[in-house]
Formats: C-alpha cells, sequence, structure tokens
C-alpha cells in the first residue's frame, strides 16, 4: 500500500467522492433489482390473464412492464455516469501526479529512457488504468450481483433447473475466458508494436534532416512498412477470434435456452418438468439475461489483467528514484565559481575525480577537451543540473543544487549546444512562461543579442508563434534566442556549452557579438572543442584524465609545452579533437 502510488490515489479520490460512490452503489443495486422485476411481470401476465383469457389489468401490468424496463435503462446510465466521473478524477489524479514526478526525475532518467517508452507510459499505460475502472472493476461487482440475482429468480421460478444453471455458468464462463485469453495475449502484442511504432516516429522525425542527407528515406519506409505489418498481423489475430466468440456465444445461448424449454414444456417424458406457458417465457427471459453478464465477466476479467500490466509499469514509473532537492534559501555574495575536491560518476562510471576549479567574479573561463572528458558534467554540476558525489560546488557563494528553481535562474544563464524551441509565442519561448519576467526584459535580451529587428519584422512581433506554429527560425537564429532566453533574468553567471557548433564563420561570428554584447559584467564559464571557438578567454582549463590538467591565461599556456601547446598544434592541423 505504501508504495502503490495507485491505489494510495485510487483509494484518496474514493474517499474525496464518497457521494458519487454512494450514488454509484445505488444505481448498481436498482439496475439489478429491475432487471430481474420483468419476468416476474411477464409471468403473471400470461399465467394469470392471457391463458385464462382475463384481459382485466393486462394494460396496468404492461405498463408496470414498460416502467420498470425504462428504470432498468435509466439506472444503467446513471451507473455508467458515475463511472465515468470516478474514473475521470482517478486518471486526472494519476496524469497530474505523473506530471508533476516528470519534473522531479534526474536529468539521468532522461538520458537513459527512450522517449518512446515515456510516451508509452503516459498514454497508453495510463489509458489501460482508465479502462480498469470505466470497464473492468465497477462492470465486474456489477455483473456478478446480476449473475447472482438471476441465479436465485431462476431457482425462485424453476428450482428443478439447479442443475442447468450450475452446468451452464462455469461452461460459458471458461468458454469465453478462453476466447478472452487468446485475445489479451494478441492485444499485448498489439500494445508492444505500438510502442515500437511511437519510438521509431519519434526518431524518424527527430532526425529527418540527417534521413534527407543521406537518403535513407526508402529505409525508413521499410522499417516503418515492417512495423505496420507485425502490428496489423497481430490486430488480424484479435479480429479472427472476435469473429468466432459472438457465433460460438449465441449458439451456446440457444442450446441452453432450447434445452431448458424442452425439459420445462410437457414433451411427453417422464424428464418433463410440465412448467406453465409464463413459467417458461420467464426461464426463457431470465437464462438470456443470466448468459450476457457471464460473458461480459469473462471480458471484465481480460480488461482487469490487461490493465494489470498497465498499472505495473505506471508503477515502475513511479518508482524511479527522483532527485533530492532539499532546496534552502541562500544568501549569494560577489563571489565567481568555486569547485572544492569536486567528484562525479554515472553509476560505477568515474567522470571526475577531486577537482579544484577557482572562477573569479566577472572572469571569463572555458574547458577545453575531447568529447567524454568530463566538461558537460562539470558545466551541468555548476548549472545545478547535479549534486557532486564528493565535494562542493558554489556559484557567488551558494550552491546551486540546492537553491530554489525561482532564484536560480536569477544567478546563472544557461546556454546550450542544442537550444530547444517550445510551442508558443516569441515571448513565451524567451520567458518560458516565467511571470517574473516582464515584457521589457525581454526586448531588453533581444536587443542585446540583436534580433530585436527580426522579431519586429514577424506577422505577429513578439505573439508569433515558434516551434510547430507560424514561423520558423535558422539556426543561428534559434540560438541567439537562447541566449536572450539565458540573459532575460539578468542573470550574473553564464554558462556557455559550446553555443557555436556547427555554426558556418559568418554565423559564428554573430553568435559571438552577441556574446561579448551581453557578457559584460557576468562571470562567463564556456566549453570548446577548439581553441578557435574560445571567446575573449581569461582563464582557459583543459579537462582530461577525470579532472582539470592545466591551467591559465592564453598566453601563459602558449609558453608551456603542455596540453594547451598539444591541442593548439591539432587545431592548427585543423584536426578534431572530439
Amino acid at each position: 500500500m505504501k508504495n502503490n502510488v495507485i491505489l494510495r490515489t485510487v483509494t484518496n479520490v474514493l474517499r474525496q467522492k464518497i457521494i458519487y460512490v454512494a450514488l454509484l452503489f445505488l444505481a448498481i443495486v436498482a439496475s439489478m433489482a429491475l432487471q430481474l422485476t420483468p419476468a416476474f411481470i411477464l409471468r403473471k401476465i400470461i399465467d394469470e390473464n392471457f391463458t385464462k383469457g382475463i384481459l382485466q389489468g393486462v394494460w396496468r401490468l404492461a405498463f408496470l412492464y414498460l416502467l420498470v424496463t425504462s428504470g432498468s435503462n435509466v439506472a444503467e446510465f446513471l451507473k455508467v455516469a458515475f463511472t465515468t466521473l470516478l474514473g475521470q478524477n482517478i486518471l486526472l489524479s494519476i496524469r497530474s501526479k505523473m506530471a508533476r514526478r516528470l519534473s522531479e526525475l534526474p536529468v539521468d532518467y532522461y538520458v537513459k529512457t527512450p522517449t518512446g517508452d515515456i510516451m508509452s507510459r503516459l498514454t497508453t499505460d495510463v489509458d489501460a488504468i482508465d479502462s480498469l475502472f470505466s470497464e473492468g472493476i465497477i462492470n465486474a461487482i456489477t455483473d456478478l450481483f446480476k449473475i447472482v440475482g438471476l441465479m436465485v429468480s431462476l431457482y425462485m421460478i424453476a428450482p428443478q433447473l439447479i442443475w442447468l444453471e450450475v452446468a451452464v455458468v462455469p461452461a460459458v464462463f471458461f468458454l469465453a475466458n478462453y476466447f478472452r485469453k487468446h485475445i489479451f495475449a494478441f492485444q499485448k502484442m498489439v500494445r508492444l508494436r505500438i510502442s515500437a511504432i511511437y519510438t521509431f516516429i519519434q526518431e524518424w522525425v527527430s532526425g529527418i534532416r540527417t534521413v534527407k542527407a543521406y537518403g535513407a528515406e526508402s529505409r525508413g519506409r521499410e522499417k516503418f512498412q515492417g512495423l505496420l505489418s507485425d502490428l496489423l498481423a497481430a490486430v488480424n489475430s484479435i479480429s479472427t477470434y472476435d469473429s468466432w466468440f459472438p457465433c460460438v456465444m449465441q449458439t451456446l445461448r440457444a442450446v441452453v435456452i432450447a434445452s431448458a424449454l424442452w425439459f420445462c414444456a410437457d414433451n411427453g417424458t417422464f424428464l418433463s418438468l410440465g412448467l406453465s406457458v409464463g413459467t417458461l417465457a420467464a426461464v426463457t427471459d431470465l437464462i438470456g439475461k443470466l448468459l450476457s453478464p457471464i460473458d461480459e465477466l469473462a471480458t471484465e476479467f481480460q480488461t482487469i489483467q490487461q490493465s494489470m500490466a498497465g498499472i505495473a509499469r505506471v508503477n515502475e514509473f513511479f518508482a524511479e528514484p527522483v532527485e533530492e532537492h532539499h532546496y534552502r534559501e541562500q544568501q549569494s555574495t560577489e563571489d565567481g565559481i568555486e569547485l572544492s575536491g569536486v567528484s562525479f560518476s554515472y553509476g560505477d562510471f568515474d567522470v571526475l575525480q577531486n577537482v579544484n576549479l577557482h572562477i573569479a567574479k566577472g572572469e571569463k573561463a572555458v574547458l577545453i577537451g575531447r568529447s567524454g572528458a568530463g566538461k558537460t558534467t562539470l558545466m551541468n554540476l555548476v548549472s545545478g543540473l547535479y549534486r557532486p558525489k564528493e565535494g562542493s560546488v558554489r556559484v557567488c557563494g551558494v550552491d546551486p543544487f540546492a537553491l530554489p528553481p525561482s532564484m536560480r535562474r536569477q544567478l546563472i544563464g544557461i546556454v546550450p549546444q542544442m537550444p530547444q524551441l517550445f510551442d508558443g509565442t516569441v515571448t513565451d519561448n524567451i520567458t518560458l512562461r516565467d511571470p517574473s519576467i516582464t515584457q521589457e526584459q525581454v526586448i531588453q535580451a533581444t536587443q542585446a543579442v540583436g534580433i530585436y529587428d527580426l522579431i519586429e519584422s514577424m506577422p505577429k512581433g513578439y505573439d508569433t508563434l515558434l516551434g510547430e506554429g507560424e514561423a520558423g527560425l535558422s539556426s543561428g537564429e534559434t540560438q541567439l534566442l537562447s541566449i536572450a532566453r539565458a540573459i532575460a533574468a539578468s542573470p550574473r553567471v553564464l554558462l556557455l556549452d559550446e553555443p557555436t557548433s556547427g555554426m558556418d564563420a559568418q554565423t559564428e561570428q554573430r553568435i559571438f557579438t552577441a556574446i561579448r554584447a551581453t557578457a559584460q559584467g557576468r562571470t562567463i564559464l564556456s566549453i570548446s572543442h577548439r581553441l578557435s571557438g574560445i571567446i575573449d578567454a581569461d582563464t582557459i582549463h583543459i579537462v582530461a584524465k577525470n579532472g582539470i590538467v592545466e591551467s591559465g591565461s592564453p598566453d601563459d599556456l602558449a609558453k608551456r609545452n603542455g596540453w594547451y601547446a598539444m591541442y593548439s598544434q591539432i587545431d592548427q592541423a585543423r584536426w578534431d579533437i572530439r
């Protein structure tokens, strides 16, 4: 119970919506009672009126039959309505908790987990839980009530048929379960194949430029067609069982009703029960109604089983360890960036060991090193995305990992290597809907980086939609907007993660100009794979062998025959040190 988030959520929602629960229970009881009554009315009409030629009171009984049948439909409607209301409240609560959980998960989770898998958990797995409450548990309970009520009613009308009831209930259930079990197996296969399609589409759309560049469209189509063919095969298998199932059930229904009528009527043998015509009609009505909830119960058991798989996957999602952020208010100082004895590892893989780094206020420092040396990890530690395994990180005298998010942006601005545009306006993309950033600050940021005129020329200015919206930006313009996003809150520290990677010389110069314009009075820490990508560095730190192996000003380092000199020779030879 303690670790079962789904169970806790359901319990809380049912407790909060206790009135709906009570009304649902009343609707279930009323529906069951009203479905049993018509058989008794029918027997009375036939035995006491039609067979005796007495028409007096028939209209009254007929109206009562109509009223009871209508009432049964109303009760069934109320049952579905209250079930849906409870189910949607449960679903909303689960989705809200999952959204909150996503914001609490560490960056490592998103690195190691495929996007398609995350999407599947948030969509199809949660939908399976919805089916559990809207089609599974409540309907199963209702059908159990119906089966018991119908069997009791049949026993009251024709106790001699108890043997038929005892035989038909398990026979129908196991036959239905046989079909549903096979259908369920293929449904699981369908879900897995849909998940594979989601993953493929996500990868394909994300990498469409690479696909186009390498002419891989035909191979992509072949793979997609293969995934669709696998899905179609599984769906066709479900359709086959779905087609046979109603035929078999209707045949069985006819055999059971015919057998009941043969035994109940005057058949001229010693096995005849010789029941009245009204009783025969009532028995036929009740047996017809009895088979439906048995069949549906088998379906609901399969729905419950299928939902359990979704519940297990959602619980696995909630079992993922979250970052234990103990946010606390901290008083910043005028200091720069200080790392003392910092070590960090990804699982058992050590990335940084006993790193010491000091960057003074207003200093422009650059980290240089090959891929995998730990530059980005150092940047993530300074930005507060990671917590060091050992040692301490201080930015302007505070621990960035423990700094409340509302304060962190006012202290640290980050320009990533691959900036992300979100669906929303230009203003939304710069502020990220942070209400503390004013429109005046947005305009000042765009003026500082040199995209003010570009935005003013857009159809709706700062209200123009980006991302998947009305307007698109080039890679250079997107990076400039990313810099404007980083400085909009006027941070004292700016972190640049290879901001000109993959750009042409002209675009690179535009980015350099924007960074120089925004760097005044700020402490700058940037990453570069090339010495030519260094922007007005005061200090260069060479990262290798799990730490910083050489530091100094460009002039001092050039005089040494060390790491910097080696990188300088490689850079002059136009080799890529990555």
